[in-house]
C-alpha cells in the first residue's frame, strides 16, 4: 500500500462512531450495570447469609469494596482505558463528580456500588422478616388455650401445669440497615457538601460584585482549526492558510484538531514546519498542529507538534493510547510520556491526543508537573459517544486540577475550567475554525487537589481489600472455629 493509501485509511477509521459500534453499546451496558447494582450484591449476600448465618457489619462494604477494586484493575489494564467506568452514570452530578478531586474515579465508584450494598441490605431484612412472621403464624396459629394455667391430658388423667403466658417485650434493637443506611446518607451528604463547596466558591469573590469588578483582568481569544472531509488529505496548506486567519483575527493560542493533515514527505514536514513557525513569530502565538506522519513506512504516528510564540518547538508528540482496531493496525506508538512547557502567559502548558485522556497513567503526570492547561486535540464524531467523550475529559481536569482547551472535528470543541465545568463550547459540525473567549485568569490558574498528590490509592485500597476477603473466606471455610466465630460476628 502507497503512502496515500495509507493516509485514506487512517482518516476513514477516525469516524469512531462507524467504526466502533461497540460503543454504542456503552450506554445501554451502564444502564444494565445501574440495574444490576443491588441484585449483584443481594445474590452474594444470600449465598454468605447461607455459610455464616450472620448479619455483621463488615459485609456492607464488602461489595464496594471489591467493586471498585475491579474497576480500578480495569482503568489500568484494559485497552479502552475508563470507556465504560461505572462511575461515569453520575457525569450530570457535579456536586458528586467532584469527589473525583479527592479519590479520583474510584471515589465515585466506591459511593455508587455502596448504594447497591445498603439497597440489597433492606430487601434482605424485609424478606427475612417476612417470613420469620410468617413461620411464627403457621407454628402458633392453630393453638387456642383458653386456661393458660392448666391443660389436662384425659388418657393419663395427668394435668400439666404451665406458668401464666407474659407479653413478650419488643427489641430496642435497629434493623442493620437502619445503621447502614444512616451512615451512607451521612456520607452522602459529605460528598455533596464538598462539591457543592468547591463549585460555589471557585469564583471568590463574585458575591454581590459586578462582573467588570470580579473579573478585571483582560479576555483572551482561543482558536480551533477543523478538519473538513472536503479537503484533500495532503493539503495542509489550506490548514495553515486558517491558522493564519485565527492569528490575525487575534487568537492566542490556536489548536489543530486530531490528525486533519496527512504529510508524505521530508519537503512538505520541513515546509508544514516552517509556516507554522513564521505565523507564531509574525502574531505572537502559539500553535498547536496536528498531523499523521507518513514520511517513513518504517513507523507511522499520530503527532501533536507545539510552537510557542517565540518560533521554537516545545512539544512534538506521538500519541501514545491508540485506539483498539482502528489505529493499533498501522499506527506506530509513543512512549507515553507527557510533554509539557513553560509559556509567557498561561503557565505550564501540556498536550495530549483524544485517546490519551482516557488514561490517568498518562493524564495524571500533569499533576507532578504542576500543568495549567491542556491541549487537547480530537477527533470524535458528534453522536453519543462524541458528546459523552467530551464529558468524560473533564474527569481528568477535576482530579489534575487544570484547564482543558479541547478542539474536535464534527464533535465537541470548547474550554473547561478546572472543575470540570465549561466555560464555553460548542457542536464544532461543518465549520472550518471556530474561536471561544474566555477571561484569561480563569484559564492559567491551577488548583491543588488531593488527587494530584495520592493519584488512585483509593481505588487500588480496594484492590488489596479483595485480597483481603479472600484471606478471610479461606479461613472461614478451614479456619479454627474460634476464628470461625469472629468473622462470622463480622459478617
Amino acid at each position: 500500500m502507497n503512502s496515500i493509501g495509507f493516509m485514506l485509511a487512517y482518516m476513514n477509521t477516525l469516524n469512531l462512531d462507524n467504526e466502533l459500534g461497540g460503543y454504542r453499546g456503552i450506554t445501554f451496558g451502564i444502564g444494565l450495570i445501574v440495574s444490576l447494582i443491588i441484585l449483584i450484591p443481594y445474590i452474594f449476600d444470600k449465598i454468605a447469609q447461607s455459610k455464616f448465618s450472620s448479619d455483621g457489619w463488615a459485609r456492607i462494604m464488602i461489595f464496594p469494596c471489591v467493586w471498585t477494586g475491579i474497576w480500578t484493575i480495569f482503568l489500568f489494564s484494559w485497552p479502552l482505558g475508563d470507556w465504560g467506568n461505572y462511575a461515569f452514570v453520575l457525569l450530570n452530578y457535579e456536586e458528586i463528580t467532584q469527589l473525583a478531586s479527592f479519590a479520583g474515579l474510584g471515589g465515585i465508584n466506591f459511593i455508587l456500588s455502596w448504594s447497591g450494598s445498603i439497597g440489597s441490605d433492606i430487601i434482605t431484612y424485609h424478606v427475612t422478616k417476612n417470613q420469620n412472621s410468617s413461620a411464627a403464624t403457621s407454628s402458633t396459629g392453630s393453638i387456642v388455650i383458653d386456661d393458660p394455667t392448666s391443660i389436662e391430658d384425659n388418657s393419663t388423667d395427668t394435668v400439666l401445669r404451665m406458668s401464666p403466658s407474659r407479653p413478650q417485650r419488643k427489641s430496642l434493637t435497629l434493623p442493620t440497615f437502619i445503621n447502614s443506611l444512616s451512615i451512607y446518607f451521612f456520607v452522602l451528604f459529605l460528598v455533596i457538601t464538598y462539591g457543592s463547596i468547591r463549585l460555589n466558591t471557585n469564583f471568590v469573590p463574585f458575591y454581590q460584585k459586578s462582573i467588570k469588578d470580579a473579573f478585571p483582568q483582560e479576555l483572551v481569544n482561543f482558536g480551533c482549526v477543523l478538519g473538513n472531509s472536503n479537503t484533500q488529505i495532503d493539503d495542509y496548506i489550506s490548514y495553515v492558510n486558517l491558522t493564519e486567519k485565527l492569528a490575525i483575527s487575534g487568537n492566542k493560542i490556536i489548536l489543530w484538531s486530531e490528525a486533519i493533515a496527512g504529510i508524505l514527505n521530508e519537503q512538505d514536514l520541513n515546509s508544514l514546519f516552517g509556516s507554522i513557525k513564521n505565523i507564531s513569530v509574525t502574531y505572537n502565538v502559539y500553535v498547536g498542529f496536528t498531523y499523521v506522519d507518513v514520511t517513513s513506512f518504517k513507523a507511522i504516528y499520530n503527532k501533536q507538534v507545539v510552537i510557542n510564540n517565540k518560533g521554537d518547538v516545545v512539544i512534538n508528540y506521538k500519541k501514545s493510547n491508540l485506539v483498539p482496531f482502528v489505529e493499533t493496525n498501522f499506527i506506530s506508538k509513543g512512549n507515553n510520556k507527557l510533554q509539557t512547557f513553560q509559556s509567557e502567559d498561561f503557565g505550564i502548558i501540556g498536550s495530549a491526543i483524544c485517546f490519551d485522556f482516557d488514561f490517568p497513567k498518562l493524564i495524571g503526570q500533569a499533576s507532578s508537573k504542576k500543568v495549567n492547561l491542556m491541549l487537547d486535540s480530537s477527533n470524535t464524531w458528534v453522536s453519543p459517544v462524541g458528546m459523552l467523550h467530551a464529558r468524560m475529559n473533564t474527569l481528568r481536569s477535576i482530579e489534575n486540577g487544570f484547564t482543558t482547551f479541547r478542539c474536535n472535528s464534527d464533535g465537541i470543541s470548547g474550554i473547561w475550567n478546572q472543575y470540570g465545568q465549561p466555560l464555553h463550547y460548542i457542536p464544532t459540525a461543518n465549520t472550518s475554525t471556530t474561536s471561544f473567549q474566555v477571561p484569561i485568569n480563569m484559564v492559567k490558574n491551577r488548583v491543588k487537589t488531593v488527587y494530584s498528590v495520592f493519584g488512585e490509592t483509593f481505588g487500588w485500597i480496594c484492590v488489596s481489600s479483595i485480597g483481603i476477603y479472600l484471606i478471610v473466606i479461606i479461613i472461614a471455610i478451614k479456619g479454627s472455629d474460634q476464628w470461625q466465630a469472629r468473622i462470622i460476628r463480622w459478617l
